[in-house]
């Protein structure tokens, strides 16, 4: 459910999908199975791979583009999280949350209007 975000940030981060299992004890085709959502991912899992790509759960959970903080050696930060930075892949996530929240709309709209018609 949160594989194509959690890659994102992953490759965001300049981490192999090798680097991220190493770091929580698994398979690197394991984690795999995470990020392509062939498995569910538990709580406390997604706890942990937040913890390695150091954000939040929410940040992972939320509809929202991630924001990503790197710290440059002069200490400023520059953030990412504009649609024009996403990788292909995150192209098609963000316009599957857009055709998702239109059907929604239109949905509610078809709701509006058969009540208002019963009035």
């Amino acid at each position: 459910m949160y594989g194509a975000k959690i890659r994102m940030i992953r490759e965001m981060r300049g981490l192999s999908q090798e680097n991220v299992a190493d770091s929580l004890n698994i398979s690197q085709s394991t984690y795999s199975l995470y990020e392509s959502n062939k498995v569910n991912i538990s709580a406390e899992m997604l706890e942990k791979i937040a913890g390695i790509l150091n954000v939040s759960p929410l940040d992972i959970m939320s509809q929202q583009p991630a924001i990503i903080n790197f710290q440059s050696n002069q200490g400023t930060q520059q953030a990412i999280g504009h649609i024009d930075t996403y990788t292909a892949t995150n192209k098609e996530l963000y316009t599957e949350m857009l055709a998702s929240k239109n059907a929604e709309i239109e949905r509610l709209q078809k709701i509006i209007e058969k009540l208002l018609g019963e009035k």
